[in-house]
């Protein structure tokens, strides 16, 4: 044994917290939580230890052991989904799920809340519901609701008081009753809160009980127009509850879980159910993971699943064990602020819904195996351009380089990135050639690769397929650097641009399209984007460079003076031609700021 771990292992504490074990080089290779330090790590290095199907072929890269203390179990839980989340250990087993899905944020910490489909759930006091596994049906979730419960979706910054905005277009069409313009007080906006927040919750009966006895009383009172339009909105409020009913009179609101194996790979199928009713499913895959991990499995699934949930239902079924039970549910009875109950049911209809679960989850992998179900939204320009590459699944993530150049000024480079077809912005990169000297294409589409995939393999973090803006030379001369790098496994193509032919490593003849396929559309999509992408950066440096003039050199003279020296002079000509006494005329400009100019220029006019 390392004397580094020896010395560990007799020091650990017999407190909560959690560990992480480390190869020679620091990198963190596994996070996990113990209730007892001390008797949890200890446990793998003793001979007649019978370490997780995963970790055992770790254990003989370990060199270090670290620790944080926690004060509980929950603590250390928390803390270990934080730290997976943060390194993404390579012993681990993640979650394969990098989609956002989207939420409904309702600001219930502003005067007249509003509600708005997001992303990402911050800690900034607002009430956060989903996710919603179809941005389209969020969409209409919110269309239908405004036209029961006028609620605002706009972002102006509203006070309680004193608002004096323009109404908009949805309070003509009775959408929003424009607190925007003081037209609605606050105790009267907060019922409208009230009841979307109990419909968002799934409490729908609530409201349609309490939009009936408004029909009721309308109708009462002869008011029939009124009574019309609450019966109206009790209709709309029922067709947007559930999709489908199960025969349940227990009316929960339950997750039901159930996994499957197959290889390397397993598949998680989660089916919600609120007030009875399934309203959504969803599936999700584990790595590095076999059907004899399947404890470690379902734990980590239920960890990372959980972790940023909006939403805890009161029950959750389970196929089997999980580690640390007591631990975890008491973790997520503190998220949902009620008990929650982890439960395996045995026989029955909860039973039945498990096991249902889990026969979708298989079949999701075995048409996955069968290129059937598709990460990459059954784009069918994507399906076939795993078809005519013959790559192992459809291209998720697709990485596109160019370069720009004007002779041998300012070369540059861009990197732009599609996922599922689609642009990804915040992924894109530009590169300012740093190596070669002269108009070299091929010597500055090296230079790009070899930086970008230096850092891609620090990150591990690599594209399903690289698009190269030209023909034979480039692509070649990618090639080299990738094979350079061993990273000759990474599916590469180019597409030059003459006749839009697309070029394939160690093959003479191109691939031919038809100019109305929309797979060859989809390739000159991010083509197209790329050579914007390095266009607009090599113009930019263009710009900058001819707007660059002796003032710029001058201390301090920053945009500011510099605008006001070239208004009021109309060119840096007369600027340097003028005397003390016309600088001083200039708006902002002291009389050491005027000195300073005449002694630069002036020395610069004696240089030349």
């Amino acid at each position: 044994m390392n004397p580094q771990i020896k010395d560990k292992l007799a020091n650990l504490p017999a407190n909560p917290g959690v560990y992480l074990m480390k190869d020679a080089g620091g990198k963190i290779l596994y996070i996990g939580k113990a209730a007892s330090l001390r008797q949890r790590v200890r446990s793998y290095f003793q001979d007649a230890a019978t370490p997780h199907a995963l970790t055992e072929p770790m254990l003989r890269y370990v060199r270090d052991v670290d620790y944080i203390l926690t004060t509980s179990d929950v603590e250390a839980l928390v803390l270990e989904n934080n730290l997976i989340k943060q390194h993404q250990p390579r012993y681990n087993i993640k979650l394969k799920d990098d989609k956002r899905y989207p939420y409904l944020k309702l600001t219930v910490n502003e005067p007249f809340p509003g509600l708005y489909i997001t992303r990402r759930i911050e800690n900034d006091g607002a009430k956060y519901f989903g996710p919603f596994v179809h941005t389209r049906a969020t969409r209409q979730t919110i269309k239908q609701l405004t036209k029961v419960f006028p609620i605002r979706t706009c972002h102006l910054d509203l006070k309680a008081s004193g608002n004096a905005h323009r109404v908009c277009l949805d309070y003509h069409i009775k959408r929003c009753p424009g607190p925007c313009a003081d037209l609605i007080a606050v105790e009267d906006y907060d019922q409208i809160v009230k009841n979307v927040r109990r419909f968002l919750s799934g409490d729908a009966a609530a409201v349609i009980q309490e939009l009936t006895a408004k029909m009721q009383t309308a109708a009462a009172e002869l008011d029939f127009e009124s009574a019309a339009q609450y019966r109206d909105e009790i209709e709309i409020v029922k067709q947007g509850i559930a999709k489908q009913n199960l025969d349940n009179p227990s009316a929960e609101d339950e997750d039901v879980i159930g996994i499957a194996y197959k290889g390397d790979e397993a598949c998680v199928q989660v089916l919600m159910i609120r007030d009875g009713k399934l309203i959504e499913r969803e599936h999700y895959f584990l790595n590095d993971v076999r059907a004899e991990s399947a404890l470690e499995a379902l734990t980590a699934f239920v960890q990372q699943y959980y972790q940023d949930a909006s939403f805890v239902p009161k029950t959750i079924l389970l196929p089997g064990e999980i580690e640390t039970p007591e631990t975890l549910q008491n973790w997520l009875s503190e998220k949902r602020g009620s008990q929650v109950t982890l439960h395996i049911p045995q026989r029955g209809r909860k039973r039945q819904l498990v096991e249902m679960a889990a026969k979708n989850a298989n079949l999701i992998l075995e048409q996955k195996e069968q290129q059937i179900v598709l990460r990459a939204g059954d784009n069918p320009a994507l399906i076939e351009l795993q078809e005519l590459l013959n790559l192992p699944r459809p291209p998720q993530r697709i990485e596109g380089f160019d370069i720009s150049n004007l002779g041998d000024r300012f070369p540059v480079a861009s990197m732009v990135v599609m996922e599922d077809g689609e642009p990804a912005n915040s992924e894109y990169r530009r590169f300012r050639i740093r190596t070669v000297e002269g108009q070299n294409d091929f010597a500055m589409m090296q230079e790009v690769v070899a930086r970008r995939f230096r850092r891609a393999i620090e990150e591990n973090r690599f594209p399903d397929l690289i698009l190269i803006d030209g023909g034979k030379g480039q692509l070649s001369a990618a090639c080299e650097v990738l094979n350079a790098l061993e990273l000759r496994h990474l599916p590469i193509i180019g597409l030059a641009k003459r006749f839009e032919h697309i070029f394939l490593p160690d093959q003479s003849d191109p691939i031919v399209l038809r100019r109305d396929n929309p797979t060859l559309h989809l390739i000159q999509r991010l083509r197209d984007e790329a050579h914007r992408f390095a266009l607009t950066y090599h113009r930019k440096l263009r710009s900058r460079e001819l707007s660059h003039s002796i003032l710029d050199e001058i201390p301090n003279i920053g945009p500011k003076r510099k605008q006001a020296l070239l208004q009021h002079f109309g060119s840096v000509e007369k600027v340097c031609q003028a005397t003390l006494d016309e600088l001083l005329a200039v708006k902002g400009i002291t009389h050491s700021v005027a000195a300073n100019i005449r002694k630069h220029l002036s020395r610069g006019e004696h240089e030349t």
